[in-house]
């Protein structure tokens, strides 16, 4: 080949290099810039924003207390929490006063501090490891929010409540029933409490002061 030819077949190949890395550099600008416009998830994507329970509330009342529930009572200094599965929801003393019942027996932990504190929360998580570790240990032994990883956080009222949790509501207590055998009116608690190492369940109403969801 003539060296005229062979020079013009270099500087050929060279054009084609530098066209092929210029694809390839804007290429792969592109897709770095495809991964950076990706939305992602931070706090404030996942923030709990407040709602009016009693027109926004679309749980079914029969059935929400068994997803996966948790009752947590204390303050910004002591706290603690445990699954619930029984529990009522609507109005008390007024039409226009939302309500929630819940039953906590003598022997739970958190009993003692459902009868020290004035308020307590209810939340709900989507994961059922939480609800089923609360559910197997005692706060007496360790620090259960601590052990699954959770993040306390409070209200304006310094009532306590999970960071992680994707509904809670945040309940004053208005009434409490310690009940006892003589105010069963017919066999069904007689029969159940038959053997419950727990005690007769204490019942809490407790007005609803503020509802947040995801």
């Amino acid at each position: 080949m003539p060296r005229e030819s062979a020079e013009i077949t270099d500087k050929n190949d060279m054009k084609r290099q530098l066209i092929f890395a210029a694809i390839a550099l804007l290429l792969s600008t592109g897709c770095s810039q495809q991964k950076q416009e990706q939305p992602t998830m931070n706090n404030e994507n996942k923030a709990l924003t407040a709602f009016d329970i009693q027109k926004e509330f679309e749980k079914n009342g029969f059935t929400w207390f068994t997803e996966n529930l948790i009752l947590c009572s204390g303050d910004t200094i002591r706290s603690n929490a445990m699954t619930i599965g029984w529990g009522g929801i609507g109005n008390y003393l007024g039409h226009d006063r939302p309500a929630v019942t819940v039953y906590v027996a003598p022997g739970r932990y958190t009993w003692e501090f459902m009868e020290k504190y004035p308020r307590f929360t209810i939340m709900q998580f989507d994961d059922p490891e939480i609800w089923m570790y609360m559910g197997r240990n005692s706060g007496r032994d360790g620090d259960k929010a601590a052990a699954l990883g959770l993040h306390v956080a409070y209200t304006e009222h310094g009532t306590p409540y999970y960071e992680e949790a994707n509904l809670v509501i945040e309940c004053e207590t208005m009434s409490v029933w310690h009940q006892t055998e003589q105010d069963f009116r017919n066999d069904t608690p007689k029969k159940w409490y038959d053997g419950f190492d727990a005690g007769i369940h204490t019942v809490y109403v407790g007005e609803i002061i503020g509802a947040w969801r995801r």
